[in-house]
């Protein structure tokens, strides 16, 4: 079987520096000078001999099976965000299920490999649906409503995976994007279509998306 990316593995390249995002390791790397020429000259179908041997040794490429890997997404370039515009104040019902699903999103990134917990996200859904749906409206306001109670800062990635979460449990397909930029930061949002429901769209637009799911 022809080396591949190892299965997990993700990657996004910002001028001479590739920035690689592990998901069975739970963690960011970057490659800079010779390693990440080797690594472009490989991606390009250009990789020599000794390229692929390196490449092996390092763990980037293998032969293993990625059926079971999480589907790496396309995602539509955001347009626009829900919330930068008014939102009508999410019921209540819908901010108890808001806070509810980010405590157990917390809980369970606390206790699973993230790996496990992504992979509890992928649905078959066809198609994206409407990010004006009443459904979506109703959980970006219920979200901007539990920030009153439960405090958001550094927790992205809980949000996003609760979004993503109460929207299939309403029949809602979504994209909960991973993004980086650089210097290293890294950033999690959900969108529908090109719509972001999560943040505010200018946050967004500093992150290129390295996974999505």
């Amino acid at each position: 079987m022809t080396p591949a990316l190892r299965p997990g593995l993700f990657f996004r390249q910002f001028e001479n520096i590739i920035l690689f995002f592990d998901l069975p390791l739970d963690r960011y790397f970057m490659l800079s000078g010779s390693r990440a020429q080797r690594f472009e000259r490989f991606v390009a179908g250009r990789g020599r001999k000794d390229d692929i041997e390196a490449l092996q040794s390092e763990g980037l490429i293998s032969s293993a099976d990625r059926r079971s890997c999480p589907k790496n997404h396309q995602v539509l370039p955001p347009t626009r965000s829900l919330v930068d515009n008014p939102l009508p104040q999410g019921s209540v019902r819908a901010t108890i299920a808001s806070l509810t699903a980010q405590i157990s999103a917390r809980r369970d990134l606390r206790r699973h490999e993230l790996a496990h917990v992504i992979g509890g996200l992928h649905s078959d859904f066809a198609g994206a649906g409407s990010p004006d749906s009443i459904d979506c409206t109703d959980l970006a306001g219920a979200f901007l409503r539990a920030a009153r109670y439960l405090p958001a800062a550094d927790q992205c990635l809980a949000r996003s995976i609760a979004m993503k979460r109460l929207l299939l449990a309403r029949g809602r397909a979504s994209i909960l994007v991973f993004g980086v930029t650089m210097p290293f930061a890294a950033h999690c949002w959900v969108q529908v279509g090109d719509t972001v429901l999560t943040d505010p769209l200018d946050i967004v637009l500093r992150y290129q998306p390295i996974f999505a799911i």
